[in-house]
């Protein structure tokens, strides 16, 4: 499996070195890849932020008073 980025002339790829169906990838591990290229695009800051306001449950950015955002590490409430 791989997950890419392209924008442009630019890509950001990983290879998740999924052998056969017998290897599959987890969620967790997709997840993971994807916060990585994305921070190869955006600051560390920006996509822990990002991983903050959306809900997962919803698949959608969460409201501004959600209380999940009340958890927020003080350096993101700068």
């Amino acid at each position: 499996m791989n997950i890419s980025i392209k924008q442009g002339n630019l890509t950001v790829a990983i290879d998740l070195g999924e052998d056969d169906f017998e290897k599959s990838v987890s969620c967790e591990e997709l997840m993971l890849a994807a916060f990585d290229i994305i921070s190869r695009v955006f600051s560390d800051r920006a996509v822990t932020m990002a991983y903050y306001r959306l809900d997962p449950d919803t698949k959608t950015i969460r409201n501004d008073d959600d209380p999940v955002l009340a958890m927020l590490p003080d350096y993101l409430k700068k």
